[in-house]
């Protein structure tokens, strides 16, 4: 192997170390608390080569949080296909659709897919994340919040938003105290919110959703652009 290339494996071995690293760091104790010599201990590499491959911490979480982004837009993607599919569209559908990549059995198991979704979790509740929610999967969240709106029909878009961010924010709230159960970690929960019955809690979000009031104007149809829903 020559000199060039084995110095690009190298280069992308840590920072793959280094991704791993943030990763796991932000799943378990959010965006703010792991700092450039946490990751790189985490990571086995020195300080120095946070900063030189990837600019900053953020930069490095950025990255991070886009790294496996494909594949949690293909599942959610796959799921609310299935919601809009039915012979009726609902509310709970469309919210289990939401819920479906982090719902599966396997889906929190120990591994790089757990550690990433535990860290989306964290999007929520960090102001840090925002922006990256928005630019990886602000396009998918419209189209939650389009087929919410096709559900409620009479509703306006600006209460199914509403309603789905609420939601969303909720349902992200169970999904940290679970990620962060094995570590403790995990803050009080809610008064009444059961993470351990799910089903419950968006059936009840559901109910709630559907009975908000109803304008005068109907929502238009709308299509669904799948290929806009990448986050680019």
């Amino acid at each position: 192997m020559d000199g060039p290339t084995a110095a690009r494996d190298k280069s992308g071995i840590t920072r793959g170390r280094l991704l791993d690293a943030a990763e796991s760091l932000a799943a378990n104790e959010g965006y703010a608390a792991p700092s450039h010599r946490a990751i790189a201990r985490q990571a086995g590499v020195h300080v120095a080569l946070l900063n030189y491959h990837f600019g900053s911490k953020e930069l490095l979480l950025e990255a991070m949080v886009s790294r496996r982004a494909d594949r949690l837009l293909g599942e959610w993607k796959q799921s609310l296909s299935l919601a809009l599919a039915a012979s009726t569209i609902t509310a709970e559908r469309v919210l289990r659709a939401y819920w479906a990549p982090f719902g599966r059995p396997t889906a929190l198991e120990h591994g790089e897919w757990r550690n990433y979704l535990c860290a989306v979790a964290w999007l929520s509740q960090s102001q840090e994340g925002e922006d990256w929610w928005s630019l990886r999967f602000g396009a998918v969240e419209r189209a939650f919040r389009d087929a919410l709106q096709l559900a409620l029909p009479g509703v306006s878009a600006p209460s199914a938003e509403r309603g789905f961010r609420y939601a969303r924010e909720l349902l992200d709230a169970v999904l940290l105290r679970r990620c962060n159960k094995p570590n403790g970690g995990c803050a009080v929960t809610p008064p009444g919110l059961r993470e351990d019955d799910v089903d419950g809690l968006i059936a009840f979000l559901a109910a709630g959703l559907e009975s908000m009031p109803i304008d005068n104007v109907s929502p238009a149809v709308r299509r669904f652009p799948w290929s806009t829903v990448s986050g680019d």
